[in-house]
C-alpha cells in the first residue's frame, strides 16, 4: 500500500456522491498519481476497495470569476454507481443512520472516531480506499472464509437430484437450514445481531422451490408476511433469483388467490417507486417454473426486485458479494422508509392496529374457550397466562377429565397456534409413553443402520425457531406416565440456559448426536415454544423430583361444575392471533432486567418469600433462588398487565411453586405445615391437641384468609398426613 494521504469521516456526501480533497495535499495526491489539473478540468481515476476496482473522477472546480482565488479538487462518482453502491454496503452502520434522520440538516457529519476512510495513493491514476467500520475493520483485499458462491452452486447442482431421495435425514436439507445460512453470515455483508437467516428445504417433504431468507428482525422473522430478501431456487434446478420479495400468508386468508396477487403487486409497485433499484430487474418476468404450488406462484408475484443466476454461469464471488451488498442497501432504505410509515414506537411483527389491552385479550380467550362449552374456576386463564409468560413450562395436574388438556388446546387456538390436521401445525399433543427413558424419545435417536430416527418433537422445535413471530405449544399429555426427569432432563437442563441476545431470548444447543446434526444443524430451544404437561396422580404414575417441581409452575385442576347451563345463548368467538410478544417474557434474570419502578414490588414480595422460607427450611424444604426468581417474575407479570389482586396472585405462587415440594411422614412435616398454615391463613395463633385438621377447616369457615386457597390446601393436606401417616401436595 502506498502513502497515506488523508482521513475521511464518512457522511452523507461520501455515501451519495464523492468528498472534497483537503486542500494542504492537492499537490501532493495529483503528483502521487501523476495527474496535472487545470480549473475546471477533470481526469478519470481507479478506486481499489477490499480488493475490487471502481471507477472515479478526481475534478479541479471552476467556480468562476467570483470565486477565481479559490482552490476545490473532488473526488467524484453517481449516487446508482458501483462505487457507491460498494461504500453504502461497505458503511451499512452510516448508511442507516443517516437514511434514518428526519431532516436534512440532521443529516451531519459522524464523529470520527465511528466509521471513516483512509485514502493511500496507489500509483497511477490510482487511490485505494482503507475502511474502518464501526465494528471492525475491513482489511484491503481480505478474503472470506465462506463464500457465497460454493452455497448457491450446491443448490444448483444438487437439489433437483437430491429431491428423488429421501427427505429424512438428507445432507443436503440440514446444509440448507444450517451451514448456508451460517455461510451468508459469515461475509460480513449481513449483521446478525439486527437480520435473521434461515433457509428451507421443505417441511416433512422436498419443498418445490427451497429458499434461503435474510429477515429485518423489527419487522419480520418470517416468509409468511413483511418484506425480506430471499434467494429463490427454480423447480427445474436450472435457475436461481437473488430477490427483495414480500410474504403473502396473512393477505391470503383474507383475500381471494387473484386479489391476493392484485394486491401484491401493488405494494411492489409502490416500493419501487419509493426506492432505487440500483441496477436489479424490476419486472415480473420471474420464472420459478410449472405447476407450482400456491406457495410458490406467490414468490413469483411477490417479487419486487430481483438478479438472475444460472446453472453452470454463476458469477465470480467478488459480482455475488457486490450483489448481495446492493439488495442489503435497498432492503436498509427499505426498513427506514417503511418505519417512517408506521405510527412511533409501532415494531410489531404482526401490526394489528392499537394493541389491546392484556385483560381484554384474556377476555376474548376466555370467551373462545367457553364458546366451545368449557368453563373454568374464575382467575385460571389469568393465571395460566401468567404462569406461561413468567417460564415457558406448566404443569397441569389434577383428576382425570377435568379438561387440562382441552385448556392447553383451546388456549393454543384462541392466540392463533391449530393442530397441524387442518391447521398451521403450532399446536402439538405428544402422549407420553411409559417405556419413555431418556431424551432421544424427543429428540431422536440413531438406528443400528447409522440412520437417524427423528424423536416425538424434534421436528416441531426446529419448526417453531423457523417462525419465532408467532407461539408455539406443546402439550405433553400425560407426562408422568414415564419418569419425567429422565426423558426431560435434557429440555429441563437447557430451559434454565436462557438468556437474552438482542432482542432475542436464547438457550444453549441441544444435545445431538452427528447423525442428528447433520440434517438439524444447531438446535436450540426457541423463544416462541411452551411446554405444557398435564398430569394424573394416581397409582400408574410417577412423583415428581423438585428438580421438576422447581422449574415449573404447577396449576391444580380441583374445581368441577358439572351442570350445564342449557339455557346460557352460545356465543361465537374467533381466535385473537397474538404474535409471540403477547407471551415472551421481559424478565430472565432478576436484578438486571426488572425496572427502577418495580423493586419496590420486588422488594415486597421477596421479604413475604423470606418468611416462608425460614418456616420450610426448618423441614428442610426451602426453595432456592431460581424459585424466588420466577415467583417475582409472575408477579410482574400480573402487575403490570392488572389482572389479579396482589394477594390473590401471590397466593397461586404459593400453591404452584412451594406447596408441591412438601412431602413425607415426619413429625417436620407436621409442624412445617401448622407453621405454614399460621401464616397464610392470617391470625391463627395456635393448635390443641384434638386433631389439628379439622382445627384448621373450622378456621376457614367464613374468615377472609390472607392466602386462602394455600391454606385450603394446607388444611387437606394435614387431614392426608393424620388418617393416612404420610402427606403429599398430589393426593
Amino acid at each position: 500500500m502506498g502513502n497515506l494521504l488523508f482521513r475521511k469521516t464518512v457522511d452523507q456526501s461520501l455515501l451519495k456522491a464523492g468528498m472534497t480533497v483537503p486542500a494542504e495535499i492537492h499537490q501532493k495526491i495529483l503528483e502521487e498519481m501523476g495527474i496535472a489539473l487545470n480549473k475546471g478540468e477533470k481526469q478519470s481515476i481507479t478506486i481499489t476497495i477490499q480488493d475490487r476496482q471502481y471507477e472515479a473522477m478526481i475534478t479541479f472546480v471552476n467556480h468562476g470569476e467570483a470565486y477565481a482565488n479559490r482552490n476545490v479538487l473532488q473526488i467524484r462518482y453517481g449516487a446508482k454507481s458501483r462505487i457507491c453502491q460498494a461504500l453504502n454496503a461497505v458503511f451499512a452502520y452510516s448508511a442507516e443512520k443517516i437514511a434514518q434522520a428526519e431532516q436534512p440538516e440532521e443529516r451531519k457529519q459522524l464523529s470520527a472516531e465511528e466509521e471513516y476512510i483512509e485514502v493511500y495513493a496507489a500509483g497511477e491514476k490510482a487511490l485505494t480506499f482503507q475502511c474502518h467500520t464501526k465494528d471492525r475493520e475491513v482489511p484491503e483485499g481480505a478474503e472470506e472464509k465462506i463464500k457465497i458462491k460454493p452455497v448457491l452452486e450446491q443448490l444448483l447442482n444438487h437439489y433437483v437430484k437430491s429431491r428423488q431421495e429421501t427427505f429424512a435425514g438428507h445432507a443436503l436439507a440440514a446444509y440448507i437450514r444450517g451451514d448456508a445460512p451460517e455461510a451468508l453470515y459469515e461475509t460480513g455483508l449481513v449483521d446478525r445481531r439486527k437480520y435473521l437467516i434461515t433457509g428451507s428445504a421443505g417441511q416433512g417433504n422436498w419443498a418445490m422451490v427451497p429458499w434461503l431468507g435474510i429477515f429485518y428482525k423489527e419487522i419480520t422473522t418470517s416468509a409468511t408476511h413483511g418484506v425480506y430478501i430471499v434467494y429463490l431456487l427454480a423447480e427445474d434446478g436450472n435457475t436461481l433469483y437473488l430477490t427483495l420479495n414480500q410474504g403473502c400468508t396473512e393477505t391470503r386468508k383474507q383475500h381471494s388467490k387473484r386479489e391476493t396477487i392484485r394486491l401484491m403487486r401493488e405494494k411492489a409497485g409502490k416500493i419501487v417507486a419509493q426506492i432505487d433499484n440500483r441496477g436489479f430487474a424490476i419486472d415480473e418476468y420471474i420464472d420459478l417454473g410449472e405447476g407450482l404450488t400456491e406457495l410458490g406462484e406467490m414468490y413469483q408475484n411477490g417479487t419486487i426486485f430481483y438478479q438472475k443466476y444460472t446453472k453452470g454461469n454463476v458469477p465470480e464471488e467478488a459480482e455475488l458479494r457486490e450483489d448481495l451488498a446492493r439488495m442489503m442497501a435497498i432492503y436498509q432504505e427499505y426498513v427506514s422508509w417503511e418505519q417512517k410509515q408506521q405510527p412511533e414506537g409501532n415494531t410489531d411483527p404482526e401490526p394489528q392496529g392499537e394493541e389491546p389491552a392484556v385483560k381484554e385479550v384474556i377476555a376474548e380467550i376466555r370467551k373462545y374457550v367457553e364458546a366451545h362449552g368449557f368453563s373454568y374456576r374464575e382467575g385460571l386463564i389469568e393465571n395460566f397466562y401468567l404462569s406461561l409468560k413468567s417460564k415457558p413450562f406448566v404443569i397441569l395436574a389434577g383428576t382425570s377429565g377435568t379438561g387440562k388438556t382441552r385448556l392447553v388446546r383451546l388456549f393454543a387456538e384462541a392466540v392463533g397456534a391449530a393442530s397441524a390436521e387442518g391447521g398451521n401445525g403450532r399446536y402439538k399433543l405428544v402422549s407420553v409413553r411409559p417405556d419413555w427413558s431418556d431424551s432421544s424419545d424427543l429428540f431422536g435417536h440413531t438406528n443400528l443402520k447409522g440412520e437417524f430416527v427423528p424423536g416425538a418433537i424434534i421436528d416441531f422445535i426446529q419448526d417453531a425457531g423457523e417462525h419465532l413471530e408467532v407461539p408455539y405449544f406443546l402439550c405433553l399429555d400425560e407426562m408422568n406416565l414415564a419418569r419425567v426427569e429422565y426423558y426431560l432432563s435434557d429440555f429441563l437442563s437447557i430451559i434454565e440456559t436462557r438468556r437474552h441476545a438482542g432482542s432475542r431470548i436464547v438457550t444453549d444447543q441441544i444435545v445431538l448426536d452427528q447423525a442428528a446434526k447433520k440434517v438439524y444443524g444447531k438446535l436450540t430451544i426457541p423463544e416462541n415454544l411452551y411446554v405444557v404437561g398435564t398430569v394424573n396422580m394416581d397409582e400408574t404414575t410417577f412423583p415428581f423430583s423438585k428438580k421438576v417441581l422447581d422449574r415449573a409452575n404447577t396449576i391444580e385442576f380441583s374445581y368441577v361444575d358439572l351442570e350445564p347451563e342449557f339455557d346460557l345463548p352460545q356465543e361465537e368467538a374467533e381466535p385473537v392471533l397474538r404474535s409471540n410478544q403477547f407471551l415472551k417474557t421481559e424478565y430472565l434474570v432478576l436484578k438486571a432486567d426488572i425496572k427502577e419502578e418495580q423493586r419496590e414490588l420486588a422488594v415486597r414480595v421477596c421479604a413475604e418469600l423470606q418468611e416462608i422460607n425460614k418456616i420450610l427450611q426448618e423441614a428442610n424444604s426451602h426453595v432456592g433462588y431460581r424459585v424466588r426468581d420466577e415467583i417475582v417474575f409472575y408477579m410482574l407479570n400480573n402487575a403490570q398487565a392488572d389482572l389479579l389482586e396482589y394477594r390473590e396472585a401471590l397466593d397461586n405462587e404459593i400453591m404452584q411453586k412451594i406447596l408441591p415440594r412438601i412431602q413425607g411422614s415426619s413429625a417436620a412435616v407436621k409442624d412445617l405445615l401448622c407453621r405454614l398454615f399460621q401464616k397464610v391463613a392470617g391470625d391463627y395463633t395456635g393448635f390443641s391437641r384434638d386433631v389439628v385438621w379439622k382445627q384448621m377447616d373450622a378456621y376457614l369457615e367464613g374468615r377472609d384468609c390472607v392466602y386462602r386457597n394455600s391454606a385450603q390446601k394446607i388444611c387437606y393436606m394435614m387431614r392426608r398426613y393424620e388418617e393416612d401417616g404420610f402427606t403429599s401436595y398430589w393426593l
